[in-house]
Order: C-alpha cells, then sequence, then structure tokens
C-alpha cells in the first residue's frame, strides 16, 4: 500500500487544497472515457465569467456581437476573439483582472524571461489545484503515482529554492518521496553526484529539464560511467530534439516521454505510451494552431500555438499567443481512445524559426540536423543574425574541425537561406544557458514582418 500517497492526499485535503479531489474526478473520467465535452462546458462557464466580470473581454464580447453562442464549440466560439499577445497583457492589465479578485486566494507569477519577454500574470487557487492534478493524472499515464521515488533535475533556481530550502517543502519532498537535483550548473563533480544518486535511488520517474538530462546523458556517456538502467524519463522546459531523446533512451536503458507546459497556463499536454503525439488533457486547456496571420492551419500542419486557459478566473488568458510553434493531430488519426486534442508535436519557439529574404519560416531543426554525428561538435547554437547572415557558435573543439565538413555546413544551410546567405563559425569556450536552466539551440534575432510566410510542416 502506497501509504505516503494516501498520507499526502489526505494532509492536503484537510489543509483546503482541492488536487486530491480533482485528480480523483480527472482519473475517474479519463477511465470512463467521459471527457469528449469537456472542454467545451468549462470554455463556456469561462467564457460567461469574463462576460460578468472581466473588462477586457467584457468589451470584446459585446462588440463582437456574439458574446457565448450557446451550444458551440470552441472552434466557433474563440475565432471571434482577439489573439492575446504579452504586449497586449502588459496594455491591458488591470482590464484582464477579474473584478471577483478580492474574494479569491491569487497569487503573481511571471514567466517568459528565456525568450527576453517577461510576463505577469495572476492566478488563483482553483487553478493551482486544477493545474497539480492534470500533472499527477499525466504522470500516472506514464506509470508513477504520487509517493513513489521521484527525482527532478532540475534547472529553475526558483523552483528549486521554492521546494527545498523551508522545512515545510522538505517535509512534503519526504512525504511523496521527491529529491531535487539542481541542474543550474552541469559541472563534472555534480553530475558524477546525481548519476550517483540516480544509480542509487533507481526512482520511478525522472523529470528534467530536457538539455540537463541529454548534457547528463552525454556526460556519462563519454566518461563511461555505468549508469544502472531507469524506469522512465518526462522532460520538460525545452524543444526535446529527436538526437536529445535517442542520446537520452540509449544511456538511461528507458523510455523518454515529452510532456509540454509552461508557468503561464501549466501542463498543455504529455506523451502517453502507446500513442502518438502528446494528449491534451481537456480540464486544464484547450489549443489552437494558427498561420502568422491568426488563420487556423489544416490538422498536422505547423503553426504558432494559441492556448485558452479554462481553469484561471483570477486572468483569463484566452487564445493566448504563448510563443511556441508545433501541430495538432486529425482526431482520426491520434491513436488514442479517449476523445480530446492531441499536439503531434511542438517544435520549439517562435524566435527558433529562421526567416529568408522572401519571408519562408525554416525550422530550425534543419540546422541541428547539419551538426549531427560530427565527432567534434559537443555543444553548438545556430543564431539567425539578420535574413542574410547565419552564425554557428560551437563550443571549442580540441583540433580544428576538418574544412571539408566547414564548407559543406555551409552549402547547406545555404541551400534553405539562400545562395547570398553569409555563414560564419564561431568556435567559443563556453555556451551557458539562460539564468532559467533553459538552453536554445537555435536563435532567430530577425522578427516576423509583413512579407509573405510559407510555414513547413511538422517533421518532428
Amino acid at each position: 500500500m502506497n501509504w505516503k500517497r494516501i498520507t499526502y492526499f489526505q494532509y492536503a485535503s484537510a489543509r483546503g487544497y482541492r488536487f486530491p479531489a480533482f485528480y480523483s474526478a480527472f482519473s475517474r473520467e479519463f477511465r470512463a472515457g467521459d471527457i469528449g465535452n469537456i472542454a467545451s462546458k468549462m470554455l463556456g462557464r469561462l467564457l460567461s465569467h469574463c462576460q460578468a466580470h472581466v473588462p477586457f473581454y467584457a468589451g470584446v464580447m459585446k462588440a463582437s456581437g456574439r458574446p457565448n453562442p450557446v451550444g458551440s464549440g470552441p472552434d466557433h466560439r474563440l475565432p471571434s476573439l482577439p489573439i492575446l499577445t504579452k504586449d497586449k497583457i502588459l496594455a491591458h492589465f488591470d482590464e484582464l483582472r477579474s473584478s471577483d479578485l478580492p474574494s479569491r486566494q491569487w497569487t503573481y507569477n511571471t514567466s517568459g524571461g528565456s525568450t527576453g519577454e517577461p510576463v505577469r500574470l495572476i492566478q488563483d487557487r482553483d487553478y493551482a489545484d486544477r493545474s497539480k492534478a492534470i500533472t499527477f493524472l499525466y504522470y500516472s499515464l506514464l506509470g508513477y503515482e504520487t509517493g513513489q521515488p521521484m527525482i527532478r533535475l532540475w534547472g529553475s533556481e526558483r523552483d528549486i529554492e521554492g521546494h527545498t530550502k523551508t522545512f515545510k517543502s522538505k517535509f512534503f519532498n519526504w512525504l511523496t518521496n521527491t529529491s531535487y537535483l539542481n541542474a543550474f550548473k552541469m559541472t563534472p563533480e555534480r553530475m558524477r553526484e546525481f548519476i550517483q544518486t540516480l544509480n542509487t535511488i533507481r526512482p520511478k520517474l525522472i523529470v528534467a529539464y530536457a538539455q540537463a538530462m541529454y548534457e547528463l546523458a552525454v556526460f556519462a556517456e563519454s566518461e563511461d560511467i555505468k549508469v544502472e538502467p531507469q524506469r522512465a524519463v518526462v522532460t520538460s522546459a525545452g524543444t526535446l530534439y529527436p538526437f536529445m531523446r535517442a542520446k537520452i533512451a540509449t544511456v538511461f536503458g528507458c523510455q523518454v516521454y515529452n510532456l509540454y507546459g509552461s508557468r503561464e497556463v501549466s501542463d498543455m499536454g504529455c506523451e502517453i505510451p502507446g500513442s502518438e503525439g502528446l494528449w491534451v488533457a481537456p480540464w486544464g486547456n484547450y489549443l489552437e494552431v494558427v498561420d502568422d496571420s491568426g488563420q487556423p492551419v489544416p490538422p498536422g500542419t505547423e503553426g504558432n500555438i494559441l492556448v485558452t486557459c479554462l481553469t484561471n478566473y483570477a486572468m483569463p488568458l484566452i487564445r493566448y499567443q504563448i510563443g511556441d510553434r508545433g501541430a495538432l493531430l486529425p482526431a482520426s488519426r491520434s491513436g488514442f481512445n479517449p476523445p480530446g486534442q492531441v499536439l503531434k508535436c511542438v517544435t520549439g519557439r517562435n524566435v527558433d524559426m529562421f526567416r529568408t529574404r522572401n519571408g519562408t519560416l525554416v525550422d530550425g531543426e534543419y540546422f541541428t540536423h547539419l551538426l549531427y554525428f560530427r565527432p567534434w561538435v559537443r555543444k553548438f547554437q545556430v543564431v539567425q543574425k539578420n535574413r542574410n547572415h547565419v552564425l554557428f557558435k560551437i563550443l571549442k573543439p580540441a583540433q580544428p574541425p576538418p574544412k571539408t565538413e566547414l564548407t559543406e555546413i555551409g552549402e547547406r544551410t545555404r541551400l534553405a537561406m539562400g545562395q547570398d546567405c553569409s555563414v560564419n563559425f564561431e568556435f567559443v569556450e563556453e555556451l551557458p544557458p539562460h539564468p532559467s536552466g533553459k538552453y536554445r539551440y537555435t536563435i532567430s534575432e530577425v522578427t516576423a514582418c509583413s512579407a509573405p510566410s510559407t510555414s513547413l510542416d511538422c517533421k518532428l
């Protein structure tokens, strides 16, 4: 019997937290397959709340003449509402706050610093409880239950400090059987300690920053360190590229799953064993994928992800342009029994898309493939400086790289970006992550413009 889980949930319920009850309800509805209309019903309630209590959306709905059409699904209700950007949140912060905020338990949260666009939000207690329950559900579908050993290889200082410093946090870590490894600085000494911890604890689930887990796998392999087969890894906080997934799975001898989430709206989708794509739990968010002009793209086609958070009434985010790109699977191709949305893939940030002179978008992953299987490349970052200049920043190798390979990389870059594109290489001593712990392999310093663009289909 998992007494730690029972005790933790009973204690949380006694303290007024509702995530144990939500988790039980979500699990029951999931098993019954009774989730087909959940997102539509939750959206209807959210829009009614916005009409009555949120000045920004009340004004928008009044002007549109379609405040909250009854009986229609999200795909009919949402397009009449504007796309919400970080700039709009900043400009309309007070109007986006619910007028019933004084009656709610709420906190401020911030996100977006890793892209240079920080955003401040208000989130209420109900949102937090529902989000936590959805995360527990995702983990349970991967074979993990609260109270079993878990290791979090995490790179955010504020998350680690918030979960490890106080007596209360230490007590909950003991009760939930959770250990934290600080991936903020991946030194050789620390990585040896991390591997020893994994070998000793053999956790039921490892939750990790994608980049941190990949760095640990590369280190273990290069140092020929014995790694005990692990049970499952779920990565988040960064794009899980195919080369990263393959390396992690090989070194740690287990399945690797991708979880997609953000501070703004919590976890949005997670890979499930035996299913294609990332299943979107309908109790939390509803996703749209649109082109640069805001028009829906066909299923399977990559575009900009818009997310409507269905649970945060304190400061509703409707059609929020989160800054990521991805594609949705057609419902008939999800391969997953419970109905709902399934993300075919999340390909990275909008700022990771390179733009040619004629406005064509080139997925940043194209450039990561150019550096695969080259022994002299240990770590890299590809930066588009302008529409006619691509810079490859590569960790300085022990020996100079073959000129023929540099020439090949340059030629294949120009094949995608145009023959007049300037391609340069810079060999550096260090490629540090952002202070949040995240690391980006591709960065475009070119902003979108009014030039026509062609989006490539998702290839992951």
